[in-house]
């Protein structure tokens, strides 16, 4: 029976493989980016390789928890007249089998300018409470589909290799809303708009192999 299942998903997968490339749609072409189209930071993956790597299994639904982590990241701030006042850091697959749709699989915000680092413990949920949307370093968070604070990635079987971008995003103020527990990843892009003074991406590739 779960050959049956598995082998209905590959085909499914095959026949959804067209749509993806969804680029236009990532975060880094909202308004907000409008003067830094080009990237000024370098955002580094720790012990995953260069950008474009296949991302290990820990960081991937084969993990053994079957959701995986966070990466290892570290930055530097950008060459910029403006001081850095906080930093938002994002992961978005840009290949779903959805028309014009990306989701973000961690979307974090309020990370002080003083932090140029982010591991799997910064961004656990505070208190295992998902009401305050605060991770265990006192970063804010913006819920994922499946209402967490980050998961690993976990492209559908046969829809091929998947990127997942790694953003991170420098501000020069601070993102300010009423109700901070509530706000969501539309609120942060139309936020940060003449905000945004750099940017790094690591992109990340998975691709889900045919179940043991």
């Amino acid at each position: 029976m779960a050959f049956i299942l598995h082998y209905l998903q590959f085909i499914l997968g095959r026949l959804l493989y067209p749509i993806r490339n969804h680029e236009s749609r990532q975060i880094i072409h909202s308004p907000a980016f409008h003067d830094h189209p080009e990237p000024n930071m370098t955002l580094d993956a720790v012990g995953c390789g260069p950008s474009g790597s296949d991302l290990p299994r820990q960081y991937t639904c084969l993990a053994e928890d079957g959701v995986g982590c966070l990466p290892e990241l570290c930055w530097d701030a950008p060459e910029s007249e403006a001081a850095v006042k906080e930093y938002v850091l994002i992961c978005e697959d840009i290949d779903l089998p959805i028309p014009s749709l990306v989701i973000h699989h961690g979307l974090f915000w309020a990370i002080p300018a003083s932090v140029t680092t982010a591991v799997p413990a910064d961004i656990q949920v505070h208190d295992g409470s998902p009401k305050s949307r605060l991770t265990r370093a006192g970063w804010r968070y913006i819920p994922n589909l499946v209402g967490s604070s980050y998961i690993g990635a976990g492209a559908p079987l046969g829809h091929g290799k998947h990127r997942y971008l790694f953003t991170i995003i420098a501000l020069n103020a601070p993102l300010q809303f009423d109700s901070p527990e509530k706000a969501s990843k539309q609120d942060i892009k139309q936020a940060m708009i003449g905000k945004v003074i750099g940017w790094g991406q690591w992109i990340g590739h998975f691709e889900r192999p045919w179940p043991n």
